[in-house]
């Protein structure tokens, strides 16, 4: 298009006077300069901040001069390229992407022989057990109450509030409730995650897909390795009572009961020999008792014994 043309365009867009196919061209024009940019519709108040920008490039770069025509040819021109490049440099401001601002994290961790309660926003209350990461969102308090279980185990008692479910992440699954309490093990050395629900009602999902809901008294063990899951009913009770300062172990195999064992007292529990690897093992562990006398207890469940080799333990 002929320059002399277009700016002549130009000025009747800034005052509203174009017609609809000139008014198309000149918004064409606009979007030619998005780049590799996604297009972007302005907003009505953007499009009068690009329209009021034209009229003030306009007015600054081209002086009309009737008794000097030789020189107007000349300042149409500088006119022409200084809006160009003013107009590329505004739109381009206009329609960048916004830069996303990172999310922030509250993240609470524990140590061997150590449970910390913390009281969220909400008033939602979360008990951590020994070795246990938790983190919580700046913006929590928000559509959905969300909070992730990075590792360990964690005892939820949630406040309830039907416009805002309550939602742990807790790699692979997913739990969402309303209002309820409720018991997550998910330690990374264990080939399984369990949910034990105390009160109310939780649903368990995995990714987009729904596996099961959960109501008082019944647990859910995913297997990790092979994306299954099983349900039960079982003592809910004892799922929690950890907390309290009592592990209940029932028909567990010897890497859980190692598990804990560590979490107490810091230390190894190693299987001798194949046989005690093999073995199930159910008892109560208060979180009081000297290592030593739980290490008695352990080893008369099979009349085994056990010897100590640094912070490592051998049952035998």
């Amino acid at each position: 298009m002929e320059l002399r043309k277009f700016i002549k365009q130009l000025r009747r867009y800034q005052k509203g006077t174009t017609n609809e196919t000139e008014k198309a061209i000149i918004e064409a024009w606009y979007d030619s300069y998005e780049g590799e940019n996604e297009k972007q519709v302005l907003s009505a108040e953007e499009r009068e901040r690009v329209r009021n920008a034209i009229h003030a490039n306009i007015s600054e770069s081209i002086h009309i001069n009737k008794s000097t025509p030789s020189l107007w040819f000349n300042y149409r021109i500088a006119a022409s390229v200084l809006l160009l490049c003013s107009l590329s440099s505004l739109i381009y401001f206009l329609l960048r992407p916004a830069t996303p601002v990172p999310e922030t994290y509250t993240t609470l961790r524990t140590l061997n022989g150590e449970v910390r309660k913390l009281t969220l926003p909400d008033s939602s209350v979360i008990w951590l057990n020994a070795q246990s990461q938790v983190r919580i969102p700046s913006n929590f308090d928000k559509d959905i109450r969300q909070v992730y279980l990075d590792e360990g185990e964690a005892f939820f008692e949630v406040k309830h509030n039907t416009h805002k479910p309550f939602r742990v992440v807790t790699a692979p699954l997913q739990v969402q409730v309303l209002g309820t309490s409720f018991n997550i093990n998910a330690y990374h050395s264990l080939p399984h995650v369990k949910i034990t629900v105390v009160t109310g009602k939780v649903g368990v999902s995995k990714g987009a897909k729904l596996l099961s809901f959960l109501t008082l008294g019944h647990e859910l063990t995913y297997v990790t390795n092979k994306g299954t899951f099983e349900k039960k009913e079982v003592d809910a009770s004892q799922s929690q009572s950890w907390k309290d300062g009592d592990t209940y172990l029932n028909r567990v195999k010897f890497e859980e009961l190692s598990l804990v064992f560590k979490n107490l007292y810091g230390l190894t529990l190693k299987a001798g020999n194949q046989r005690v690897h093999d073995y199930l093992f159910s008892l109560r562990i208060k979180r009081d008792m000297p290592a030593s006398e739980t290490l008695k207890l352990i080893s008369a469940i099979h009349n085994a014994h056990f010897r100590k080799e640094g912070t490592n333990v051998i049952i035998y």
